[in-house]
């Protein structure tokens, strides 16, 4: 198992050169997670559950209880088996940037749904979350600042 600093030494290596957007953010959230006194949270998990909130939250579920469900934190992330030492550097790659994929793919979800007709209560409060933490510099979600910068 990698810790968290050997694969973002790795991943910062791997995307050296990398002028992609994808490169570039997911370069900003690697030495954004080297620097410990910063979060590294962000609604990653159970995309499924996310999409059925829009009716509201389960009795009983508080919105603490909902955003403790779906966060999870790249540090973590990082110490997984797919960032292990002996993962191949394409793999290694691929799964460094589904981190940024999976960011990518709450934000231009929830900004679609909020952006309808009665939008869900639960849908505006991620979404809302996500804005505010931009412009929060301990937050992971600074590296999506000029993200949809009409939002």
């Amino acid at each position: 198992m990698a810790d968290f600093q050997t694969t973002a030494n790795r991943a910062l290596a791997l995307l050296d050169g990398d002028t992609s957007d994808a490169g570039q953010r997911t370069q900003c959230i690697v030495n954004h997670v080297l620097d410990q006194s910063l979060r590294d949270d962000y609604i990653s998990k159970d995309f499924f559950n996310v999409q059925q909130t829009a009716g509201g939250l389960p009795p009983g579920v508080t919105m603490d209880d909902f955003l403790a469900a779906i966060t999870g934190h790249v540090r973590d992330d990082f110490t997984s088996s797919s960032f292990d030492p002996d993962v191949s550097d394409d793999d290694f790659r691929t799964a460094l940037m589904s981190i940024d994929e999976n960011i990518r793919h709450h934000i231009v979800f929830l900004n679609g749904v909020v952006h309808q007709a009665a939008a869900g209560e639960v849908h505006k409060a991620l979404w809302q979350l996500i804005l505010d933490s931009r412009s929060e510099p301990a937050s992971i979600y600074t590296c999506y600042k000029d993200f949809l910068v009409d939002a």
